[in-house]
């Protein structure tokens, strides 16, 4: 099992079953349990993304797992949620008043210059990749282990890599040795 934090990220498209249901079974799990999971799910209108969320969140409450919103600020506020994944173009719009509210703001990086911006936006944990070559990013070269220890290095902030990673336990060293303080795991989680 992983000394590294695992986030489990939701994605419909490589999940087998529906994501209601796959959150339930992640919340099950003894080995690989995620630490987190964002509830990831683009395709949803917003009235599917709440009743989604209000199942994901009693699934993940009733596990002790932490529950992540995504993009949703206002959704957020009326669940009573405090963790919030924010793409940067939506935090940068985020008025901050708001950004107080949350407990874990995080959002994803893909350079060093998105890194110390959203630091000084008031991010609290950044999501850099992709780290690995990734099915989810076909054709799009990885930014590799030197960006990542890159952005750790520009900021103070803990950051999690995402992109092409598994249950690897090497590949988990490598992450930390390169100054990740956890993992982000979409496919992977999406297929137990």
């Amino acid at each position: 099992m992983s000394e590294l934090p695992l986030i489990a990220v939701t994605d419909s498209a490589s999940c087998p079953r529906p994501l209601a249901e796959q959150i339930e079974r992640l919340a099950k799990l003894t080995e690989l349990r995620p630490q987190s999971v964002i509830l990831r799910a683009k395709s949803l209108d917003k009235a599917a993304y709440r009743t989604l969320a209000l199942q994901a969140q009693q699934s993940c409450e009733a596990a002790g797992i932490a529950f992540i919103l995504h993009s949703n600020w206002q959704l957020a506020h009326e669940l009573g949620i405090s963790k919030l994944h924010l793409p940067l173009a939506l935090l940068r719009q985020l008025p901050a008043c708001e950004r107080t509210y949350f407990t874990w703001l995080s959002t994803p990086v893909h350079s060093v210059e998105e890194a110390i911006e959203a630091q000084a936006l008031g991010a609290t944990v950044l999501i850099a990749g992709h780290i690995y070559t990734t099915q989810c990013k076909a054709g799009l070269a990885p930014r590799g282990l030197g960006f990542l220890q890159a952005v750790c290095s520009a900021v103070s902030l803990p950051v999690y890599a995402i992109g092409g990673i598994g249950f690897d336990a090497t590949q988990h060293a490598e992450l930390q040795a390169n100054g990740a303080r956890g993992a982000c795991v979409m496919s992977a989680y999406m297929r137990l």
